[in-house]
């Protein structure tokens, strides 16, 4: 039986919060089904909520897979000098794991970011001989060089060893799988030995999404007849343009449309996207973290989702965009990723706004409100055609499955 290290630092594990959406929880059970010994590594502390993991759950215990859980100082800020220090910490935990086990694995899967152990995952694969495959679901330093400081030389100069970090680990891998078509390219830029090279959108389960629609959460939301709903779901952070979201629907209000921005997530901030919104008199509604059948549930019960992303944000196709074209329901985009605009051009599920442009924002919120009930049914149904096409990941993961199958032959 072949053995499979999956390195996954930022993942959820059966019965946390948010496994739902886990990307490596799905293919590790993808992978056991198909006669592979799985072990994951990752962190004993978890970023999506800055907790730390209780290792002895019966879920953990019950995964079809081993769990090797190792140890992190963690972090309360996602630009801070702790999480670079939390993210050593994690390096050095791998590190130690690797030179101690006495598990033989045929091939190394790890997720980037982190960068710091993904080069210890790296080097560990190239020192045993073994493949390595890399799977790429965000483009760090990329991310934060307008976050931190808005200077572009300043940024890239600050950033530097990160930036060449992420291209040792790019160069060392042996195939590369990626989120989206625009992380691959940036990978496969720095890398001239991977032959095997290939994207599968994040995407969503549309079985369970579907399920859980037809749950008491669904009818338990009441929604006003008259209230035309736009629905944000995921992070409230730095590289999303939830102000835009605020006040543009604000303005929309104003000019005669009964709108009501819905807000779901949390994030670290979401106390000033509160504070802002009841500074400039806005109807938003933030319901906080939800559980996966009530977010769907609120998506299914809106006129229309929000893909609300800051001008030089580098994001591509992000969490949200497969749940959203699951929902069926018209765009409202603001991401330039050249990417996602290609696809909003091909199936035609929204319409544009200029980002960090509430005016913008309010006109498009217009430009939707005017069409015909018949017609935004027909963008909601494009955009379900897309999910069932490309982000159902039943249909998309086995690629995966099949890159791994044949790295490690």
């Amino acid at each position: 039986m072949k053995k499979i290290l999956v390195v996954a630092q930022f993942t959820q594990l059966p019965g946390e919060k948010g496994n739902n959406r886990s990307r490596f929880k799905l293919i590790c059970e993808m992978l056991v089904k198909k006669g592979y010994e799985v072990t994951v590594a990752t962190s004993r502390f978890r970023e999506l909520d800055r907790t730390f993991r209780k290792v002895e759950t019966d879920e953990l215990n019950q995964a079809p897979y081993k769990i090797e859980i190792l140890d992190e100082v963690g972090y309360f800020k996602n630009i801070s000098l702790r999480r670079i220090y939390s993210m050593w910490t994690f390096k050095n935990s791998l590190r130690e794991y690797l030179k101690n086990t006495k598990e033989n694995y045929n091939l190394v899967y790890c997720c980037v970011p982190g960068l710091d152990s993904a080069l210890i995952a790296g080097k560990y694969a190239s020192k045993k001989n073994i493949p390595f495959l890399i799977d790429v679901q965000d483009v760090w330093p990329e991310v934060m060089y307008d976050l931190v400081l808005d200077i572009p030389v300043v940024s890239k100069t600050l950033f530097l060893p990160m930036q060449i970090n992420a291209n040792k680990v790019y160069a060392m891998a042996d195939g590369i799988m990626a989120v989206s078509e625009t992380y691959l390219d940036i990978a496969k830029k720095k890398n001239t030995k991977s032959k095997l090279n290939d994207y599968v959108f994040i995407g969503t389960d549309l079985e369970k999404f579907d399920n859980d629609i037809n749950s008491s959460n669904f009818y338990n939301i009441e929604k006003p007849n008259d209230e035309f709903w736009i629905v944000y779901i995921g992070s409230l952070g730095h590289s999303y343009d939830i102000y835009t979201f605020i006040e543009g629907t604000k303005i929309a209000i104003e000019k005669g449309i009964n709108v009501r921005p819905i807000i779901l997530g949390s994030g670290p901030l979401e106390k000033d996207f509160k504070e802002y919104a009841n500074k400039i008199g806005s109807n938003a509604f933030f319901t906080g973290w939800v559980d996966y059948a009530t977010m769907g549930s609120y998506l299914k019960k809106s006129d229309a989702v929000i893909n609300a992303i800051k001008r030089k944000a580098p994001q591509s196709i992000t969490n949200k965009v497969g749940d959203y074209l699951s929902s069926g329901k018209p765009f409202l985009n603001g991401s330039q990723n050249l990417e996602f605009l290609d696809l909003l051009k091909e199936y035609k599920f929204g319409e544009n706004y200029e980002p960090e442009n509430p005016e913008s924002l309010a006109k498009s919120i217009q430009k939707l409100f005017s069409y015909s009930k018949e017609k935004r049914a027909m963008m909601g149904e494009s955009a379900r055609k897309l999910a069932e096409l490309k982000f159902d990941r039943k249909k998309t993961y086995p690629e995966i499955i099949s890159m791994i199958d044949k790295l490690s032959k």
